[in-house]
């Protein structure tokens, strides 16, 4: 398990890595404008692939191993496609991505969830080699082809496209070889079964999502081309989670694992104070980088990022600790949790957003998206007290605990 563990790290911090090598060039050689068009395109794909995951997601985890594999494929791949549409309209009417470029959103979500839906299999065919295999090539692929075919917009988005045909070759062949035979059984019995059980944890997803990057669109019709410079800062301040999500999945393991009670409460609690920490430092560290520096990195364009990201850090430090709880709570079933906490985050946000973003434009949505953050990480960390009959002081770090956290990591 230690070496999945390490390879999944791995596979997250490259990703990361050469997401931030793209944007640097976008930032550097389009400027904000481009980085702007980019990160509109780039969730446009997203809330494609979060409507498809309603049944190609998650649910494909649990059904892989229970239901005929080709019957799962022909569900969400029907699925993938219905999604692809509907969220491409919805797209397109509101005006929510360029649209020059709303073709190519489309397609490129739909490219995008059938390669989510092959992930997930491979996850619950505990094939973890093939899905980080296949999601650190594609990364690898598509920035070598931006920067060979030349940084613009259009390249960027010929890039994401022939990055995944190519891996999409070598996924379907593989699908097909965990193919035993080619026959759909019970198509509609399957697509509720994957429905409800994906609903459940990707509701809490779709709204996260909202919570993340509403005020994109806030900002792009308001401000325009400035939200480039948002983008950058919150890419940056995101960027803090690598050791998080890296210790989630240690989490994710130990506690899956875990037969006690008491002992999953227990190392739900070191992972949170562990991630709290690291986070804590790395946005110290990062707060310190002078702003000639990052503007050396991102260009003269990407100005004044310095104090957006100040006005994230609370809420990336509480997203951090967020994710502790959360892998715990879904961990016992308990997604309504999630969905609610979603739910008071984005109401958090509707609030803050009309006072905060008025008065102070990007610091303001900084403001808020923390408060956003931070009311939802309050509200599951009392739902974790709650069922794990957990109390205040048990939040508190003391020296012993960082000696038995250090344990875990040893190999026997």
């Amino acid at each position: 398990m230690i070496k999945t563990i390490t390879n999944t790290t791995f596979t997250i911090g490259a990703i990361s890595v050469l997401n931030f090598v793209l944007i640097t060039l976008v930032s550097n050689f389009l400027l904000k404008e481009g980085v702007t068009e980019m990160g509109l395109i780039v969730l446009g794909i997203s809330f494609i692939v979060m409507i498809s995951n309603l049944v190609g997601g998650s649910s494909l985890v649990y059904l892989a191993s229970r239901e005929s594999l080709f019957t799962l494929l022909v569900v969400s791949y029907s699925w993938a496609i219905v999604s692809s549409i509907l969220m491409g309209a919805v797209l397109y009417i509101f005006n929510l991505v360029p649209s020059e470029y709303i073709f190519w959103v489309i397609l490129i979500g739909f490219l995008e969830c059938i390669f989510s839906i092959h992930n997930q299999i491979y996850i619950g065919k505990e094939d973890m080699k093939t899905h980080n295999s296949l999601k650190l090539f594609h990364k690898i692929i598509q920035v070598l082809l931006f920067i060979i075919i030349g940084i613009s917009i259009h390249n960027f988005i010929l890039s994401l496209v022939i990055s995944y045909l190519i891996l999409l070759l070598f996924s379907f062949y593989k699908m097909a070889q965990l193919n035993d035979y080619y026959q759909v059984n019970e198509p509609k019995k399957v697509f509720l079964k994957a429905f409800k059980y994906g609903f459940q944890i990707q509701s809490s997803n779709i709204i996260q999502l909202i919570n993340y990057r509403f005020l994109y669109f806030i900002i792009e019709k308001s401000m325009g081309s400035v939200l480039g410079i948002f983008i950058v800062a919150v890419q940056l301040a995101e960027s803090l989670w690598i050791p998080s999500k890296a210790l989630a999945i240690i989490q994710y393991g130990k506690v899956a694992n875990e037969k006690k009670e008491e002992n999953k409460k227990s190392l739900s609690l070191k992972f949170m104070k562990l991630s709290f920490i690291a986070t804590l430092v790395l946005t110290i560290i990062l707060l310190l980088i002078p702003d000639s520096f990052i503007l050396f990195v991102f260009g003269k364009s990407i100005s004044g990022t310095k104090p957006i990201i100040l006005a994230l850090s609370i809420g990336v430090i509480s997203i951090s600790v967020a994710q502790s709880f959360s892998h715990y709570l879904s961990g016992k079933g308990l997604y309504f949790y999630l969905f609610r906490a979603s739910a008071i985050g984005l109401v958090t946000l509707l609030i803050s957003s009309a006072f905060l973003f008025t008065d102070y434009q990007l610091i303001g949505a900084g403001l808020a998206t923390s408060l956003s953050y931070l009311a939802s990480t309050i509200y599951l960390g009392k739902s974790f007290m709650k069922e794990s009959n957990s109390k205040l002081k048990d939040f508190l770090i003391n020296k012993s605990e960082f000696k038995s956290l250090i344990s875990l990591f040893k190999i026997n």
